[in-house]
């Protein structure tokens, strides 16, 4: 293969696909957009409650309705509860939104008798923030019986709590950095999946349409069909890490911001600390899995392209592959419920769903490194089979003309190239 050819492929690859208006739109409007919300939320901060835009309404008092005396009267309740004497207007300020919820304890709720919550709309954010509460309003009317106010309400909301990550050392972490990890790792997941496939996209519809117009038969009287794919392919790996660049500049940029703008809020110093100070694995995920699942989907995607009599077919043809790649992010509640079950294990060790489900592990917390290190080698094995299929259909594909190839015939052509 010849260097040069290469190169001069790659780089009108690069530049072509960088005038497009969608790339400059995703590329540089994401963080205009982030630069005019927060530049927006501070000009208005001084005029406007803005807590009370991030909750949504959620930091409003619960009313507490006690028909059976359970709680004590000579105390405040707990956040966010508030008791109420008048059921009928405590039902009417919910319906005004004076009131998040009603929560209505029964004459003899020792017997079982339910307690009732009535809220506005029938949102389960609403309800599961009013029962998760109310386990600590119960355990504080009891614990008043013993204890002082101050000491009850203490006790009822418990300790708080860091964890201690067993693993090759022992590692501490607070909530905080839990849930900072969760945003930052959650966020780059996303839009790195939005990189890796666009990229992957623009070589599928360069391919396809070079091949429409007949550009493809003269294309290959100066270059051979491997120059071809490789300048390709590394032209559009640049661009999408130049988008990649972009994006986290401009999240460093914004986020310094907003850390200086609003020095209140923990979460945003936290979430700050986890994008200066990465998590190792996260990082090696980042630089090491993204690379080769661009590999993975790129040169199979270009092969697939390659065998379509336009753009159309070759769509029909990478659409299984997009299916397989987004199929963690249609499966997250598993991640959520436990990161490292077996089906989220099992999407991250086969090849084309293994990006986003390790993404999304990390996000959630630390893996085992010898699972890191089963995931980075099963992305690399789906890579090598890329390179060894999307070649061979590459090859046959950019001189094919007319009906459209069946999967058998897809496979046999990987088989058999020639």
């Amino acid at each position: 293969m010849n260097l040069r050819k290469i190169f001069h492929v790659a780089v009108y690859e690069y530049r072509t696909n960088a005038r497009r208006w969608g790339y400059r739109l995703v590329t540089f409007g994401l963080p205009l957009l982030g630069a005019a919300v927060l530049f927006g939320v501070r000009a208005l901060k001084g005029h406007a409650d803005i807590g009370a835009w991030v909750a949504g309404g959620m930091d409003k008092p619960v009313a507490v309705y006690d028909q059976g005396n359970f709680l004590p009267h000579d105390a405040t309740l707990p956040a966010p509860f508030v008791p109420v004497d008048d059921l009928d207007h405590a039902r009417q300020a919910v319906r005004d939104g004076q009131f998040l919820a009603l929560l209505v304890l029964p004459p003899d709720l020792a017997a079982g008798q339910k307690a009732t919550v009535y809220v506005r709309d029938n949102t389960m954010t609403v309800t599961d923030a009013v029962t998760s509460r109310l386990q600590t309003l119960l355990l504080y009317a009891e614990l008043r019986k013993a204890y002082p106010s101050a000491q009850a309400l203490h006790m009822a909301e418990g300790p708080d709590v860091q964890v201690v990550v067993l693993g090759s050392r022992e590692a501490v972490h607070t909530e905080e950095e839990g849930s900072s990890r969760f945003m930052v790792g959650y966020a780059l997941s996303f839009l790195f999946f939005i990189a890796l496939f666009s990229s992957a996209g623009y070589l599928l519809q360069s391919v396809a349409k070079e091949k429409e117009s007949h550009i493809m038969e003269l294309l290959l009287s100066s270059v051979t069909a491997m120059e071809l794919l490789w300048g390709k392919v590394i032209g559009l790996a640049a661009l999408a890490a130049t988008q990649v660049m972009v994006w986290l500049l401009s999240l460093w940029l914004l986020g310094t911001q907003a850390v200086h703008s609003f020095p209140e809020y923990e979460a945003l110093k936290a979430t700050m600390s986890q994008l200066r100070h990465p998590d190792p694995q996260l990082l090696i995920a980042l630089l090491v899995v993204m690379p080769l699942s661009y590999l993975a989907y790129g040169l199979l995607m270009a092969g697939l392209g390659s065998l379509g009599s336009n753009l159309r077919e070759s769509q029909q043809f990478s659409a299984a592959v997009s299916l397989l790649a987004a199929l963690p992010f249609m499966l997250n509640f598993l991640f959520f419920i436990n990161p490292n079950g077996l089906v989220p294990r099992l999407l991250s060790y086969f090849p084309w769903t293994a990006p986003a489900a390790v993404l999304l592990r990390l996000a959630i917390g630390p893996i085992p490194w010898w699972d890191l290190g089963v995931v980075v080698l099963a992305i690399a094995a789906g890579a090598a089979f890329s390179l060894w299929a999307g070649v061979r259909l590459f090859r046959v594909g950019v001189l094919m003309s007319g009906k459209k190839p069946s999967w058998r015939e897809v496979w046999h052509i990987i088989r058999n190239p020639a």
